[in-house]
């Protein structure tokens, strides 16, 4: 009965980041669309983020919330937390500060060595809950 408490804890955790980090992007478009566009990466790689990544967060939420595809939902969002997570190390080592964090919501408000805290804390915690749910 513990473990499914747990479980029920870490899922609907997760399910609450990736929703209201994708309904914050989507809410205010436009000022997500400028930050992305200042990104130190290419114009059409941030154009194409700028719809995959709200768009994979839905899918994510949804895959964790379907019993039947929550393994996927785990492990594709500890992939989609390690990518933002190497991306803010990125931002850090680079220096390049200057750039917004296009992520929107309680998350923007962050500088990013505290958004590279927060971002670890959650993949590994993610990393956790994928084995947590294999294994049990």
């Amino acid at each position: 009965m513990k473990n499914q408490w747990v479980l029920f804890f870490l899922c609907s955790l997760f399910i609450f980041v990736l929703i209201y980090t994708a309904s914050s992007k989507l809410f205010n478009f436009s000022h997500y669309v400028n930050s992305m566009q200042s990104q130190p990466i290419s114009k059409w790689v941030s154009t194409t983020l700028t719809y995959l990544i709200p768009v994979a967060e839905v899918v994510l939420a949804y895959c964790i919330y379907n019993k039947d595809l929550r393994s996927i939902g785990l492990l594709g969002t500890t992939f989609l937390l390690f990518a933002f997570t190497g991306y803010v190390a990125y931002i850090n080592i680079s220096g390049l500060y200057s750039t917004t964090c296009p992520c929107g919501g309680l998350f923007s408000n962050l500088n990013w060595i505290q958004h590279l805290y927060v971002n670890s804390a959650l993949t590994v915690l993610s990393f956790f809950t994928y084995f947590y749910y294999k294994k049990w």
